[in-house]
């Protein structure tokens, strides 16, 4: 499918992004009418920085003006589409007749973020072959239920009808038992009745015996439909373990609350409750029977067909109920000490079998992984009441039964960690934020009456126990890793100390996505992948492996940070400052910045873009391209690069605000007008031009991000489309990525400050110190 046909089939916002590529520039009904044109041109080829292009700028040029001769001729006889065409045609001969570089700049641009909207449609589209699978598990588990209630419908009827035959068998055994005990006495019976009497016997006998038979085979029937049931029940039962199992798992997931493909607990619930009553009911029926057995004659019924049936169902509901026993709200997975958080526990079936008329008590406690896999073992078997790493402050509540939603949960809200005792075991290698605790969830129900008594417990999901917020980022990548790579049912707490970087690439990315509200590219996605393990651009990334000692602990070269460290530090900039800007598509991100010099180079003067710095973890960096002048008068196109901005110089003064200060940024890239995109974000302007002083007497004083005019014995030429062109903002000789910025002025004049610059400030390549 072309790129265009794609474009047009984008959502909400990601439509809105692609329509606002186009305007005067490049108006988007050339884009419609010349679509397959303009994507079988070598756009690509053609660098509007080298004036040797020039020729193959113009024949592009030209060859959009015939295509557009074209479509008039074809259309002539469409007055309204053939006026439209003329006026297309005439605009963009205005536009670019003198400058076709110009026009090649306008559509790569156009075209580069067109398959960026399209690859992210593309991802969110991604789960849908999951969610046909889901939906194929859930057809399957409510057959399975269907056929359980049938072969118990069937069960019952069958039980129903071997009673009555019972009670007739009886019946009858009892006439004739009577006729032969007055057979036997002789002197009973008239003599002329006697042939009569032994012929009733005789008829007797024969149904009794016939009776018999049938019972007997009708009881090894029943006892093998009882198994039959039980079979289904436990395939049924797996099916729904396993659809709690991927319930569970997906809580490790970071998209979780936005996984369409899962299936909800309350759906989940219905299937348990279903299967709790089932078994019950079968169970109640193997009660009966047992009852019945006594009754029967001697023969009838064997044994070893009926000896296992009764177990089989208790052990069945057994587990059922312990498995229904689950962490609807999992507990924080980074606890800070003398912190308050909360979780939540539930059990599925507890509106069935009488359980919330009696709603237990349930305790919670801190665990280290050695207690861990030792809860998990027998389950039968109880647990010490000083089993505890830690002491957690209001730990005991009792559960409490939803009527109109038919819930039994429970909410530990006030929970609070006192303390810990850290392992001593630990290997010196190891900190204190790679240390893994679970939380243990524990109680009993009683049901039967008093018959059954069963013990529950629950894990949550792993743990890191912090003292100070200085240590979240390390403790939080400890959890990045288990969540991402564990596997379901592991040891705890066991995981892969590698993984392909495919692998961590998809979880990066949702990482990302879970917290900044919009995923990765797949273009950022290999930067980050080259970046990690030190790969050239030519270097194969998909069979590479990446460590959790190099992801997590070693430094990145010529760096004094850790990959995790950067990669958080900007994610958290874009989560606590920045996120509607990400999620609007307004900055770049993830990018080398060889990538932003090449990709500017091809626009307008003014335009700008907005990545994150390489040098400096948690700072974005403003790059735009303009033309620059030496004391001689000569011009020169470059890319120059302001010093980062990080998380407290945007607490200072909001990004849209310092964007707005520097004139020399036009265009946002690829050729949207700045004003467009970040307007709404600017700060209102008190009316002071009309000389009103607030009621408290003082004047605020505004903070102003300004970029030198002269750097190095080289100036900044004005843009031409610059809302103020008497402030000038000039990039600098050589390319950089390092022109400070800050200046402060008051009402009447200003003072001006600016950090002392590196002599390395401007090189020819590769980052500067901090970027």
């Amino acid at each position: 499918m072309a790129l265009w046909e794609k474009s047009m089939r984008l959502q909400q916002p990601l439509l809105d992004q692609m329509k606002s590529l186009y305007g005067p520039k490049l108006p988007i009904e050339v884009r419609h009418y010349l679509s397959a044109w303009i994507e079988s041109q070598s756009w690509i080829d053609v660098d509007p920085s080298i004036p040797a292009h020039e020729m193959e700028a113009r024949r592009l040029f030209d060859g959009m003006m015939q295509a557009l001769q074209n479509l008039m001729t074809t259309n002539a006889s469409d007055f309204i589409m053939s006026t439209q065409l003329d006026a297309l045609y005439t605009h963009m001969n205005n536009e670019y007749h003198n400058s076709a570089m110009e026009l090649v700049r306008v559509v790569q641009g156009c075209l580069y973020a067109e398959a960026e909207l399209v690859e992210k449609q593309e991802q969110l589209n991604a789960p849908s072959s999951f969610n046909r699978q889901v939906n194929t598990h859930v057809t399957q588990i409510q057959q399975m239920l269907q056929s359980i209630v049938g072969k118990t419908e069937s069960i019952d009827s069958m039980f129903r009808g071997l009673s009555t035959k019972l009670e007739n068998f009886i019946i009858q055994f009892g006439d004739c038992s009577q006729i032969d005990y007055a057979l036997r006495q002789g002197n009973r019976i008239p003599p002329d009745q006697v042939s009569k009497y032994r012929e009733r016997k005789q008829l007797l006998d024969q149904i009794l015996a016939k009776d018999a038979e049938e019972m007997k085979k009708t009881c090894n029937d029943l006892g093998q439909r009882f198994m039959d049931c039980m079979e289904v029940v436990r395939s049924a039962q797996g099916m729904v373990k396993q659809e709690l199992l991927s319930w569970k798992q997906s809580q490790r997931m970071f998209t979780w609350e936005d996984d369409r493909g899962r299936v909800e607990l309350n759906q989940i619930q219905q299937w348990f409750e279903s299967l709790a009553e089932l078994i019950w009911r079968n169970r109640l029926l193997s009660k009966q029977f047992d009852l019945m057995k006594t009754r029967f004659p001697q023969g009838i019924i064997q044994n070893d067909l009926f000896s296992n049936v009764q177990q089989i169902i208790t052990g069945q509901l057994v587990e059922l109920i312990q498995q229904s026993f689950v962490l609807e709200k999992q507990p924080p997975q980074v606890i800070k000490t003398a912190n308050r958080f909360s979780a939540t526990v539930r059990l599925l079936v507890g509106s069935k079998l009488q359980i919330h008329l009696s709603a237990p008590e349930v305790i919670a406690t801190i665990i280290n992984d050695k207690q861990a896999k030792a809860v998990l073992g027998d389950i039968s078997k109880p647990i010490p009441p000083n089993l505890a790493t830690g002491d957690i402050l209001n730990n005991q509540k009792t559960m409490e039964y939803n009527i109109q939603t038919g819930i039994l949960s429970c909410a530990f809200n006030f929970m609070q960690l006192k303390k810990i005792k850290r392992n001593s075991d630990k290997k010196a290698s190891e900190t204190v934020t790679e240390e893994k605790f679970t939380l243990l969830f524990r109680t009993h129900f009683t049901i039967g009456g008093g018959e059954m008594d069963i013990p529950v417990r629950e894990l949550s999901l792993p743990v890191v126990v912090t003292v100070h917020v200085t240590q979240q980022p390390h403790a939080e990548a400890t959890i990045f890793w288990d969540n991402a790579f564990a596997e379901p049912n592991r040891e705890p707490f066991s995981m892969p100390d590698s993984v392909a970087w495919q692998r961590l690439s998809e979880a990066l990315n949702c990482f990302f996505h879970s917290n900044c509200g919009r995923g990765l590219t797949a273009q950022q996605l290999d930067y980050l992948g080259r970046k990690i393990l030190g790969l050239g651009p030519d270097d194969d990334l998909t069979q590479r492996v990446v460590t959790r000692q190099h992801m997590l602990k070693d430094q990145l070269r010529s760096r004094n940070f850790t990959f995790w460290e950067w990669f958080y530090k900007h994610m958290d900039l874009i989560k606590s400052t920045l996120k509607r800007e990400w999620i609007e598509g307004s900055i770049n991100g993830f990018m080398e910045r060889a990538d932003a010099q090449k990709m500017l180079m091809a626009c307008a003067s003014g335009t700008f873009l907005i990545r994150f710095s390489e040098g400096e973890p948690g700072g974005v960096s403003v790059a735009w391209v303009t033309d620059c002048a030496d004391m001689g008068g000569n011009s020169e196109r470059q890319v120059l690069s302001l010093a980062p901005w990080n998380k407290h110089d945007i607490s200072i003064r909001p990004l849209a605000d310092r964007l707005q200060d520097l004139t020399n940024l036009v265009y946002l890239f690829p050729n949207k007008p700045k004003d467009d995109v970040f307007g709404k974000y600017y700060t209102p302007t008190p009316n002071s031009e009309q000389g009103e002083v607030p009621a408290d007497g003082y004047i605020r004083a505004e903070l102003k991000a300004q970029v030198p005019t002269h750097i190095m014995g080289r100036s900044i030429m004005s843009n031409p489309a610059s809302p103020n062109p008497s402030i000038v903002s000039m990039p600098v000789g050589t390319p950089s990525d390092s022109v400070h910025d800050w200046h402060v002025s008051g009402l009447n004049g200003g003072i001006g400050f600016y950090p002392d610059l590196p002599a390395t400030l401007l090189e020819e390549s590769g980052d500067p110190p901090g970027f």
